[in-house]
């Protein structure tokens, strides 16, 4: 069995929030991730260490190596075109225009490698008014339209509980972006410029309420949209021991199953009803719901289909029998910590499992690996480390 991505070389300028996440999904398929931070990242005022810390009891990121490095040294820039020439991917997420006054921009490194596939990462893309606005994941989610839609109608947006724009609109689209550059590589010989935008990817995954409003008028407004909280039976409740319990009975014959399991057949023909009726089984789902506890009502309504499932604590999640089976939450061997628990890869290939084959848990941690495979000796290393240029 080989991985996926065995061979591919990714040289990774992308240290908060998307860029990890990103490296995390490509390392796991197999890809060489080398994390290029500046050598002496506490000048940032130590932020950085709180994304990767070297505490002895945090494990670091698996699949990658970490390599300090001056871009703004002529010797560290030239160490980082030897990189590149040997590279197939150079991800980035600085704000636009900083690789470009660095020169290690996509038109620069090209002229190096043809095939280089240069992946820039940003809040608001490479172009447009909002290119230079800073930003973090809450104000991308405000202006693509998904935290005007989240929560209840009757109350403020909510934030999500998890950064949607940074890992599935930037990372995980990043990710795709560089998949799909490398397949056309192999077509064309030629690499190409990803741009991404954490925002440009949530307004996609918005799609559903978009488009309707574009094309008929239909305007979507926070919990009042069939998948938001309009319906009854695709709703959360609370249950009698202060649990909470999801239903998503949105087929009709789920939904029938749902009335029938709640004593309450006679709902069955008005699932759409948006009349007094609605109103009436709200109230009644509230207080059917508050009688049991919310494992009694998940054991129930699994008896038969309904699409129901328990909203659980990150405590349980880690100890659930079916993710654990998926290896979702898994234990990993580790070079001196003995094993550690991890969320597992999501990404699942019968002929190229997922492993961890090395671990990143300091700063500059394969430095001089990476340098002696470029030819450097330890007396040249030695130099400029002394230099501040490497770390």
């Amino acid at each position: 069995m080989c991985p996926a991505l065995d061979g591919i070389r990714i040289l990774d300028m992308a240290w908060f929030g998307p860029g990890p996440f990103c490296a995390t999904l490509l390392g796991d398929l197999g890809a060489e991730i080398i994390k290029i931070h500046e050598p002496y990242p506490e000048r940032r005022g130590g932020l950085i260490m709180y994304a990767f810390p070297e505490a002895p009891d945090f494990p670091g990121q698996r699949n990658c190596k970490t390599m300090g490095l001056d871009l703004k040294a002529e010797s560290g820039r030239g160490i980082f075109y030897e990189l590149a020439r040997t590279a197939d991917v150079v991800f980035e997420s600085y704000r636009p225009g900083v690789v470009k006054r660095l020169k290690v921009d996509y038109d620069t490194l090209k002229e190096i490698n043809p095939g280089i596939v240069y992946t820039s990462l940003s809040g608001y893309g490479q172009d447009g008014p909002y290119r230079d606005f800073v930003g973090h994941d809450l104000n991308y989610i405000s202006i693509a339209g998904l935290l005007g839609l989240t929560g209840p109608p009757d109350g403020p947006p909510v934030i999500p509980g998890t950064l949607v724009a940074d890992f599935a609109g930037g990372g995980m689209a990043a990710a795709i972006g560089i998949l799909a550059a490398l397949m056309a590589r192999e077509k064309t010989g030629k690499g190409q410029f990803v741009d991404v935008s954490m925002t440009d990817g949530i307004v996609e995954l918005l799609f559903l309420w978009i488009a309707p409003y574009m094309n008929y008028g239909i305007e979507s407004k926070r919990g009042e949209t069939i998948f938001t909280g309009k319906y009854p039976w695709y709703n959360v409740y609370e249950t009698k021991d202060g649990k909470y319990i999801s239903v998503a009975a949105f087929e009709t014959w789920f939904y029938a199953n749902l009335c029938q399991l709640l004593g309450r057949e006679d709902f069955v023909e008005y699932q759409f009803d948006e009349g007094p009726k609605q109103d009436e089984m709200f109230r009644y789902f509230k207080q059917t719901f508050m009688t049991k506890t919310r494992d009694e009502w998940v054991e129930i309504l699994r008896s038969k289909d309904t699409c129901v499932a328990p909203v659980n604590s990150i405590d349980e999640v880690v100890n659930d029998p079916h993710l654990l089976a998926r290896g979702m939450i898994r234990e990993l061997p580790h070079p001196t910590m003995g094993t550690v628990k991890q969320v597992g890869s999501m990404l699942k290939l019968s002929d190229s499992p997922f492993e961890a084959r090395n671990w990143a848990t300091r700063f500059g941690q394969h430095t001089d690996e990476i340098m002696h495979q470029l030819g450097y000796d330890g007396e040249r290393i030695h130099a400029l480390r002394e230099e501040e240029v490497i770390s």
